[in-house]
């Protein structure tokens, strides 16, 4: 397990402590919410640094380069070491299940996000020999498996479970092979969440417990034999788990919607402010290894919270209702 010294980052704090300065706050979101036109909106995101000299239309271009770029600039200030390539772990996971599910109906598939730890070109070669080298193990494993799922059911939705789940597995192997606390308890935050999700989204359909088994990934805080008792009981008994762990006051007032068996969309928005908690916790520590990784995962949030804005105005969503949408930023 690697561990670094507080001063080994001690250059590279003080420049992202510097960076953070620009990121989104939640005020310029609402005003980008509030803006009479897409330009004056998008100039709000120019003003941030992000998309000068691409057109708003072409936005998901711009947001995708923006974070490529954040990455490969935090990248240069890790000495070498890829524990931040865990958190691209979500892009290797959707170029998989795309390449799975275009494979299924032979089809190519070229509209691949460039964003995975492993590059889009090296993916798709490893994918169609089926030799796995820079594709995560776990990872790798897990299309061979959805391939397999797929065609034994024809159902696309095993192949989402399985890669999500062998996601964030990987995600947690990677972090031990740091001795880096708050790394742990990021990615740990991530498969809490991703399992509290799972247990209302699969309750409102009417799943069994067995496919809620298949779906749940252990190595959180939470532990999955709990979950899936408080999922076999029942709604009221999810409820009192989510009041009963950490994240009971941050997804509170979403609670009374999960009750009466109302919209999740304040839940989900919640779940996401879980994330942001944690690094809100992180804003004392002066330097660090700790600042790399909030840098990375507030970008990541500070991109979707544009996307999430910009894609609604372009739907015709009123404004209300994209307000709210918006997740917490770090800024």
């Amino acid at each position: 397990m690697i561990k670094f010294k507080d001063t080994d980052f001690l250059h590279a704090g003080s420049r992202i402590k510097t960076l953070e300065k620009k990121l989104l706050t939640q005020r310029q979101l609402i005003q980008m919410i509030e803006a009479q036109t897409m330009d004056e909106a998008w100039k709000i995101v120019n003003d941030a640094g992000i998309g000068v000299g691409i057109p708003p239309e072409q936005y998901e271009k711009a947001l995708s380069q923006n974070l490529a770029e954040t990455y490969d600039f935090l990248g240069g200030l890790s000495k070498g070491h890829d524990f931040l390539d865990l958190l691209r772990y979500e892009y290797d996971a959707l170029n998989l299940k795309v390449l799975v599910k275009a494979h299924a109906m032979d089809q190519e598939q070229d509209e691949l996000v460039e964003l995975g730890s492993v590059p889009v070109t090296a993916l798709r070669e490893e994918f169609r020999l089926q030799k796995y080298e820079k594709t995560p193990r776990l990872l790798a494993e897990s299309a061979a498996e959805a391939t397999d799922a797929l065609a034994r059911t024809g159902d696309p939705q095993w192949v989402d479970v399985i890669v999500d789940r062998a996601m964030l597995a990987a995600m947690l192997q990677k972090a031990k092979e740091y001795q880096i606390p708050f790394l742990h308890k990021v990615v740990k935050t991530k498969i809490d969440i991703a399992n509290l999700r799972s247990l209302v989204r699969i309750k409102r359909i009417d799943k069994d417990l067995d496919f809620v088994k298949r779906v749940l990934v252990p190595g959180g805080n939470l532990d999955v034999d709990h979950l899936a008792d408080a999922f076999a009981r029942g709604m009221d008994s999810i409820i009192a788990l989510i009041e009963g762990s950490d994240y009971g006051p941050t997804l509170e007032p979403s609670l009374g919607a999960l009750r009466s068996g109302k919209g999740l969309t304040e839940f989900e928005r919640l779940c996401d402010d879980c994330l942001t908690a944690v690094l809100d916790r992180a804003r004392l520590i002066p330097f660090g290894v700790e600042l790399l990784i909030v840098y990375a995962a507030a970008k990541e949030a500070e991109i979707k919270a544009v996307r999430i804005v910009l894609a609604s105005r372009l739907a015709g969503v009123a404004p209300h209702l994209i307000k709210e949408r918006l997740r917490e930023t770090y800024a």
